[in-house]
Parts: structure tokens; sequence; C-alpha cells
């Protein structure tokens, strides 16, 4: 009488299901990018566009966004990716304007934007929860500007 001996499975067939697992939990996390609409907006301080800085929008849930304020005092965010804009949703707002970011003293050799230096706008709204701004953003939305004072 035959005996059938049972050969070891491969390797390769016994990892199949892990891979498997590992492929759908990966997959999963791709798809946790929130919906963003394109922001843009201005920012003025003393009666005139600001002529640098930045401007966060900051979401109850997820990244904020950020954009660079442009001579004009003009700035679209950026969340994922270039000018992709902020996340729907409510946000509280910051804008910086520091020493360091004028474009007319900064080094040549780059932005030093993680150095501190001196704000030339008062420091309170350097913080989401301190601005006193926010905003709204859906799908479609018109530029937001943001008056500074004293």
């Amino acid at each position: 009488m035959a005996e059938h001996v049972l050969a070891p499975e491969p390797r390769r067939h016994r990892l199949a299901p892990i891979w498997a697992v590992a492929l759908l939990v990966g997959l999963t996390g791709c798809s946790d990018r929130h919906s963003v609409a394109p922001v843009e907006g201005k920012v003025i301080y003393r009666n005139a566009p600001l002529k640098f800085g930045s401007v966060s929008f900051q979401p109850e849930v997820g990244p904020r966004a950020t954009g660079r304020i442009q001579p004009d005092g003009t700035f679209r965010l950026s969340t994922y990716g270039e000018h992709d804009g902020a996340i729907l949703g409510r946000h509280r707002v910051s804008i910086v304007c520091a020493e360091h970011q004028n474009p007319e003293t900064r080094s040549p050799g780059g932005d030093s934007e993680g150095r501190y230096s001196r704000s030339l706008i008062p420091e309170k709204y350097t913080f989401p929860e301190t601005s006193g701004f926010e905003a709204e953003v859906k799908e479609s939305n018109q530029p937001f500007t943001f008056e500074l004072s004293d």
C-alpha cells in the first residue's frame, strides 16, 4: 500500500493571506485625506496690504492649511499640495508677520522660517486661539479678507 506523504506547503502560499491583509490595511489608510476647496484672500494692516508673512487655517479636525502672503497682501492656501486649499469646515485663523519673513532683509542663503524673530503685527494674531478670526470653508468660497488692528 502506497503512503501519501504531504509535502510542506511552499512558503509563498503560507504568506499570501498575510500580504492580502496588509494590502487591504494599506489601501484603507490612503483614504484618510479630507476634502479640500480652494481658499484665497487678502490681509490688511494699518489700511494697507500686509506685504509678507503667512496665513494658517486650523480646522477642528484634520491638517491645517497655510499660505504665504504676497507683496499685494494676497494669499492662497495649501494643505496637501500647492494651492489646493483648505479642508471643508470651520477653521480658526492665525497670521504671522515677522522680521525673518521679510524678503528685503532675508539672507540670500534661504528662508530661516524656524528662527524666532520679532513680530511686526500684534502677537495676538500669531495664534489661532487668540486672533479672533474664524473662517468657514465651503466647496465654493469668496476671497477672505482679514483686517488687522493695533
